[in-house]
């Protein structure tokens, strides 16, 4: 969807087409009609001549004025409501061809009434509806057709580019789930806990190879997706908690909290699962002290509350999965998830996202 909110090279864009509109508009009033004689028709059919000796003063003070403030209006009309309205969001073709030939008729109107007061024009040779009507439209289309269209050019390679960055930190995103979960010291680490599990607790065992083949079966299952349910990701995160608590014991203690989450509520695919390796990869337990952690969940965010380690390191705390999941959250839906690091806590919350089919 094109973004219609303007940035710094938007407004010098508009900037620079206006200036140049005003410079022609200048030009136009002060040369192109200087001597020209006008012979007017009026409704009884006698004749009227006048000759412009000279560029009115009305003219500079509110013709060209008036010029640039309805061709500038025409422009933010169809960019900011009428387009993403009634063209994108809706797909009302008819009602946005009618109400953009209304806005062209009203201000060329507009125009063409102020520039025939501005040439001192008598009235009786003011153009009968039906030509006021086309005169009007044409003048519009004339003056705002070009900043309109490549204003709309712009925003639209603009949300392409954005587009296939999206995609890129997508895939990134995936890469760096799957590699978390397939390295070999991933899998080294819960073989190792399994080959114990299998001569101490073959049950515990059974149960140990039941989540982690679950984990990856969600995992493969959502490698192509870019967003997934709230319920499917807390179920997949509790299949993580269980292969953690089993290898570290009473070390990492998981808890989810707040009211059941709707199912319109989607979330980047793992998204939990970036803040939870966070916490294991960023805290190691001493002196019998566990690291809490509590997953809450809201109406319109989820927020991820650990207790910190206390172990002074010269590691970066916002690393590069944090980081991802970041840009992630920017390119997909233009929303900001919140970090909050303090000496003995460390919380991230993130949005929700509410999806409307159509």
């Amino acid at each position: 969807m094109i973004n219609t909110k303007f940035n710094k090279s938007d407004y010098l864009l508009l900037l620079i087409y206006f200036v140049a509109f005003v410079l022609v508009e200048l030009y136009d009033h002060t040369f192109h009609f200087h001597q020209v004689t006008y012979n007017f028709i009026r409704p009884d059919g006698s004749t009227y001549s006048q000759v412009n000796t000279g560029p009115s003063l009305e003219g500079y003070l509110v013709g060209v004025p008036a010029s640039l403030i309805s061709s500038l209006a025409i422009v933010l009309i169809f960019f900011i409501w009428l387009t993403p309205t009634f063209l994108i969001n809706r797909k009302n073709y008819l009602v946005f061809s009618i109400l953009g030939i209304l806005v062209l008729v009203t201000f060329g109107i507009f125009r063409i009434t102020l520039w025939h007061w501005a040439y001192h024009i008598p009235w009786e040779t003011y153009p009968p509806i039906h030509d006021l009507i086309i005169k009007g439209l044409n003048n519009s289309a004339s003056s705002a057709g070009l900043p309109l269209a490549i204003l709309l050019a712009k925003k639209y390679f603009e949300a392409q580019l954005e587009l296939a960055q999206t995609e890129k930190k997508q895939k990134e995103g995936e890469l760096k789930l799957l590699q978390a979960q397939l390295n070999p010291h991933f899998l080294f680490n819960n073989l190792n806990t399994l080959d114990a599990l299998i001569t101490s607790d073959p049950e515990k065992a059974k149960k140990y190879i039941a989540h982690l083949s679950a984990l990856y079966r969600y995992l493969i299952n959502m490698k192509d997706q870019e967003v997934v349910s709230l319920n499917g990701e807390l179920s997949m995160i509790k299949n993580y908690f269980y292969l953690i608590e089993t290898r570290f014991g009473k070390a990492y203690v998981f808890d989810i909290k707040g009211q059941n989450p709707k199912a319109d509520k989607y979330l980047p695919v793992g998204a939990l699962q970036v803040l939870i390796e966070n916490v294991v990869k960023h805290n190691r337990v001493i002196a019998g002290k566990s690291i809490q952690t509590t997953i809450t969940i809201e109406q319109e965010q989820v927020t991820v509350t650990n207790n910190k380690d206390q172990i002074p390191e010269s590691r970066e705390t916002f690393g590069t999965g944090l980081k991802n999941l970041k840009e992630r959250y920017a390119l997909l839906f233009d929303k900001e998830m919140t970090v909050l690091n303090s000496e003995s806590r460390f919380q991230v919350c993130i949005p929700l996202i509410e999806l409307v089919v159509t």
